[in-house]
């Protein structure tokens, strides 16, 4: 009994934190509120690799994520890892990993897409500063029409003297 209600604890800390990362996601773009209330009600599954397939719900009252299948789902995307990143980098997922009302999936897909999503600020409410700057760094690499500020030479030059002063402060930590 008691490993059933430790169970469904988690499964209330799981949906409930996948809710506030669709609410941060809804946020973070300044369009896909006004798209989703356009495609709604919309019901489909997700799985990636190995996890268990999320059962998500958009309708007027808002996103409804649960593990527990339902009996009105249109499509379902069963989906890799890479293919994950594909997506990220290229906006296009494949035919073979969408079953169900293919149309539909791919409206929705592309919703997504030209929802002009700031993932930098989306990674960094949901895991912090430091992979929120790495992303900020990754993303101006892949769209090389971003506008960085940063002199590269500055840039290395400045990380290079905080590494020295790093080693130098380990170093006298360890004398002591």
């Amino acid at each position: 009994m008691e490993l059933w209600l430790y169970m469904l604890g988690i499964s209330n800390t799981t949906r409930s934190s996948l809710k506030k990362f669709v609410k941060d996601l809804v946020s973070s773009s300044p369009d896909l509120q006004n798209k989703i209330n356009t495609l709604s009600p919309i019901s489909f599954s997700i799985k990636v690799d190995f996890l268990d397939a999320l059962f998500i719900q958009i309708n007027d009252d808002g996103v409804n994520i649960d593990f527990a299948e339902h009996s009105n789902t249109e499509f379902s995307i069963d989906i890799g890892t890479l293919e994950i990143l594909k997506y990220i980098k290229t906006g296009s997922v494949d035919r073979k990993h969408i079953k169900g009302d293919e149309e539909r999936a791919f409206v929705f897909i592309n919703m997504l897409k030209g929802a002009h999503i700031d993932l930098p600020i989306l990674i960094e409410r949901n895991f912090g500063h430091l992979p929120g700057a790495l992303s900020y760094l990754v993303d101006g690499k892949m769209n090389k029409s971003s506008d960085d500020t940063i002199n590269e030479d500055n840039l290395s030059k400045q990380l290079r003297s905080l590494s020295i002063r790093l080693d130098r402060l380990e170093a006298f930590a360890n004398e002591k």
